[in-house]
């Protein structure tokens, strides 16, 4: 048994070649580790710092611990990920599906309502940030204002809520939406309410719009009876297949009774051997 508990590690040279260098009991075991032919391994002198720290007072017993096991954790989960990595160890990030092999959009009868194109038009923006207003103004129906989220707006457009962020800061900069934050009795954040400017409505929404284009528009186009018209004839309106019914007159059969009428008076007078008087 005392052999057993006497006997040394072949693993652990530390301490004997500390005797036999002739240390003291005060030698830092760790300025010793440059004896040793092969380097520590990176973990060990991660935690050899730590406890270094720990002993010259920096941190507690507890903290050392706490980041000492850290370090192993953090070790095993880079290893347990290191199967699709390449040399060196560096993750890498995964490779991007190409455009035409991404997935379809899911079916919707979702339309967008008339708006105008100075959004498509407009170099600032990006083509994403363009569509994306685009699906705005098919939620906001046939009104200007829609509630939505970062999260459901990144949901329909396949992208972060940080990129849903920078389009947003994109439209409002440009001044193609307003924002407002929805919040409950309490004050706590429910979402974003979007409000659609005048850029993004169509010209006829609006009054000064609409008479702008009535005053630059010629006359000439102003002419709702042209088709009705006869040019040859001035002034004479033309029955329309379109809009008018074809009716059958009656005329022809009032013009036969008419005259079998009179024929039958003619016949009575000459039975009784009267003269028909012309009446004036």
């Amino acid at each position: 048994m005392t052999e057993e508990h006497l006997r040394t590690r072949v693993s652990v040279p530390v301490l004997t070649r500390a005797c036999e260098t002739g240390a003291d009991a005060g030698t830092d075991l760790f300025a010793l580790v440059s004896a040793v032919p092969d380097a520590p391994h990176p973990d060990f002198a991660a935690r050899a710092a730590i406890w270094r720290d720990q002993r010259a007072g920096l941190m507690s017993i507890a903290e050392a611990q706490r980041r000492s096991a850290a370090i192993g954790a953090m070790t095993a989960k880079a290893q347990g990920a290191d199967g699709g990595q390449g040399r060196g160890g560096k993750a890498h990030p995964p490779a991007a599906r190409p455009r035409h092999e991404r997935p379809s959009p899911n079916d919707s009868r979702q339309y967008a309502q008339p708006m105008a194109t100075t959004a498509a038009r407009d170099d600032r923006l990006t083509p994403n940030a363009k569509a994306f207003l685009q699906v705005l103004r098919a939620r906001c129906g046939k009104g200007r204002e829609t509630s939505i989220t970062k999260g459901t707006a990144g949901n329909i457009m396949a992208r972060s809520t940080r990129t849903i962020r920078r389009y947003l800061v994109d439209l409002v900069r440009f001044g193609y939406v307003e924002l407002e934050i929805r919040r409950s009795a309490r004050g706590m954040h429910l979402g974003l309410t979007v409000k659609l400017t005048a850029l993004v409505a169509p010209f006829y929404e609006e009054a000064k719009g609409l008479a702008r284009w009535l005053a630059e528009t010629p006359a000439a186009v102003f002419r709702p009876f042209e088709a009705v018209f006869d040019p040859k004839d001035k002034g004479v309106t033309l029955l329309s297949s379109k809009n008018q019914t074809q009716t059958i007159s009656s005329f022809p059969s009032v013009g036969s009774a008419v005259t079998s009428r009179f024929a039958a008076r003619g016949k009575l007078l000459r039975r009784i051997g009267a003269r028909v008087v012309p009446t004036a």
